[in-house]
């Protein structure tokens, strides 16, 4: 058995020694815990470097199903994309749960807490590793499950109860659609196995079923089917809106499904199944639009947020529409880089928020403008901060990444969308860190960042050379390694049109961004755009997320409960409550008919017959009486007995002996008979006369008794 079967597994293990341990682990679960997430993120580590060298690891471990052709072999594929993943999953929950023993002290569900947070770490690790969809599709809920619970673990809290559930009704409806998905993919290929599935994709690529009268490809309502549950898990938009009331939870909740779990689901499950998107060109474009609205959505969101938690809340969504829409255009390999790299940068910055919160009291940014010499060095560190992105996405070495993309109008549809996204993440990345470093931390306690001295000016060029050539060697190598595992590509030629004029407007939509939020810190009543009234409007209809948690209200929300409402009080209380009491009634009304037709027609007749046939028989045995027949019964019973038993010791003595009997003392003719000739006849009377009695005491005995 492979030790890798150990990187699921040890959460597992702990997630049930904790929900089983009682009491005496209490405080002390994170012992358990934190040693458990620590051996699956070491085994992590070592599957990337045999998976390096030596390349897949497939381990088979039991058939789960044989029911006629369905046949569910549950087995671990540790791939290219999987090992890359792991260490993401388990390093970060590796943090979180060190994180979370300190943060979690004199928490009263303390052990419940941590038993989640390793039932949730092996749902996502099994997920990476499953070969199976239908091991997938349940690893898939398990997570649902365990967000619930996590988001709910301060039930005490009616807005955790509330962001609970609706992260698990949102979830659920969108995983219906993949669960079809599911079905239809065993339908169609007859295996679940996912390896299988992909490598017999092409082959599939002609067959059709019908849907509503229309001839569709299998493939396509497969990919379509993919892409619902990806929008749910990920927060895509219309899907999205459960993600920022999940900041209800404790922070380090916060921390692990934004880096390293769900959220991270719905992208990974598009690269795996990536030969089989391909295939379908309209579902690639629903998933293009779906990323790229999401994208737009998310960033424009976050300018308007005063919660700094919602506000990194749309961040992740906007990065995480970004690499949806990365799929959507092909480009499998710059999803999981950009999926590996927000992971760990959103944890952090999860955790070190925690912290600052902490110490604030409150999630809300500073009030009032920041200026003077507190405000350039903010301003400048904002200005580095927002460069980066764009640095990374359209630098030269990445164009390696991007050579995956395959559809023609992927170019202008990633300049446009990366474009506005680098331009508004500057906007809310300034905004963001001149309102959190802006203001005092506490009462006592300011923070002073001085980065635009010339120490840091100088460390931060000699890091950015060195940063440079590091990841221009690292993305070569990322994309070499990663490809087997994805789609095929076009050759390795191929250009992506990323160039140096490229890089040139990534960093001047960059500088844009952070120049407009720079000018509008220092000018706050300024008039942003020509009609102030529609910025007004704009404005407003961001600040309220353009009102997509009011339009699933009404047309989700407020139709469903009217509709259990009225089942409840016309259908239940008025319909089925006046039915089930109507045929109690008419059952009552039968029943106490048939009681009395019995009453008259049988029991009352019966008792009449007994009665008749007593007197009658009454009758009978007084004339008897009275004709003197009682007086005469035992004489005539004794002759009768005599005579029988006269008749039966004859007939029993001619066929013993084969002689007539004769009378005692007589001798017989023609011969005197001595004492000693009949003493043994007479013997032998006398045994037949004892057995005829004793038969007829016996049945005697049985007739009185029965």
């Amino acid at each position: 058995m492979s030790p890798y079967l150990l990187i699921p597994l040890l959460p597992l293990l702990a997630a049930f020694a904790l929900a089983l341990g009682g009491r005496r682990l209490g405080a002390q679960a994170h012992r358990v815990g934190i040693p458990a997430v620590a051996g699956s993120f070491v085994l992590s580590i070592a599957a990337l470097a045999e998976v390096a060298a030596g390349g897949p690891i497939s381990i088979r471990l039991y058939r789960l199903l044989d029911v006629g052709d369905l046949a569910v072999d549950i087995g671990l594929h540790v791939d290219q994309l999987a090992v890359l993943l792991l260490p993401l999953v388990t390093g970060v929950s590796l943090v979180v749960h060190v994180y979370s023993s300190r943060y979690m002290t004199g928490d009263p569900r303390y052990r419940r807490f941590f038993a989640v947070m390793a039932l949730f770490t092996f749902a996502m690790a099994m997920l990476v590793m499953s070969n199976n969809l239908l091991a997938t599709y349940m690893c898939w809920e398990i997570m649902g499950i365990c967000s619930y619970l996590l988001i709910s673990h301060w039930a005490d809290r009616p807005a955790a109860g509330r962001a609970a559930t609706k992260a698990f009704l949102v979830n659920a409806v969108a995983d219906v659609g993949l669960g079809f998905g599911v079905v239809l993919t065993f339908a169609t290929y007859g295996t679940l196995d996912i390896q299988e599935i992909l490598a017999s994709a092409s082959s599939m690529d002609s067959r059709t079923f019908s849907l509503l009268g229309l001839e569709v490809r299998t493939n396509t309502v497969i990919a379509f089917c993919l892409l619902s549950g990806a929008i749910g898990k990920s927060a895509q938009v219309p899907m999205h809106v459960w993600l920022p009331f999940a900041m209800e939870a404790p922070t380090p909740v916060s921390a692990l499904i934004h880096a390293a779990t769900m959220v991270n689901a719905g992208p990974f499950l598009l690269v795996r199944m990536s030969p089989l998107l391909l295939l379908a060109p309209a579902a690639m474009v629903a998933i293009a639009v779906v990323g790229a609205v999401t994208a737009l959505y998310g960033a424009l969101v976050s300018l308007t947020q005063s919660d700094i938690k919602k506000l990194l809340a749309y961040s992740t969504i906007s990065q995480i529409g970004f690499m949806v829409f990365a799929c959507g255009v092909g480009a499998f390999g710059a999803a999981v880089f950009h999926l590996l790299a927000h992971g760990f940068l959103k944890g952090f910055l999860f955790l070190s928020t925690g912290d600052a919160l902490a110490a604030t009291g409150s999630h809300a940014h500073g009030h009032g403008p920041v200026r003077g010499k507190r405000l350039r060095p903010l301003a400048l560190g904002a200005l580095l901060l927002a460069c980066v992105p764009p640095f990374v996405l359209f630098s030269g070495p990445y164009e390696r990444v991007w050579s995956a993309r395959q559809i023609p109008s992927a170019d202008a549809a990633f300049w446009a969308i990366g474009l506005a996204t680098v331009f508004l993440t500057a906007l809310y990345t300034f905004r963001g860190v001149v309102s959190l470093f802006g203001s005092p931390v506490g009462r006592s306690v300011s923070v002073h960042p001085r980065l635009s001295s010339m120490a840091h000016v100088s460390g931060l060029a000699v890091v950015a050379v060195v940063a440079t050539a590091f990841l221009a060697g690292l993305w070569s190598l990322f994309s070499d390694f990663l490809g087997p595992a994805l789609a095929g590509g076009p050759p390795a030629e191929a250009s992506s049109g990323l160039t140096v004029a490229g890089l040139g407007a990534a960093l001047a939509a960059a500088v844009a961004g952070w120049a407009w939020a720079y000018h509008r810190h220092l000018n706050p009543a300024a008039v942003p755009l020509p009609r102030r009234e529609w910025a007004k409007t704009a404005y407003v209809l961001l600040l309220n997320r353009l009102y997509f948690d009011e339009i699933h209200d009404a047309v989700a929300v407020r139709p469903t409960l009217r509709v259990s409402r009225w089942l409840w009080r016309d259908l239940d209380l008025r319909l089925v409550d006046r039915a089930v009491h109507g045929v109690a009634t008419l059952v009552r009304l039968c029943a106490e008919r048939l009681a009395r037709t019995a009453e008259e027609l049988v029991i009352e007749r019966l008792a009449h017959g007994t009665a008749s046939l007593v007197r009658i028989g009454s009758g009978w045995l007084e004339r008897v009486a009275e004709a003197g027949f009682v007086e005469r019964a035992p004489h005539v019973a004794g002759t009768g007995f005599v005579l029988t038993t006269g008749w039966l010791w004859r007939m029993v003595a001619r066929h013993v002996t084969g002689e007539a009997l004769q009378e005692v003392g007589q001798p017989a003719d023609g011969a005197g008979a001595t004492q000693g000739e009949t003493g043994p006849r007479t013997l032998r009377h006398q045994l037949v006369i004892i057995v005829c009695w004793l038969a007829l005491a016996i049945g005697l005995t049985y007739w009185l008794i029965l």
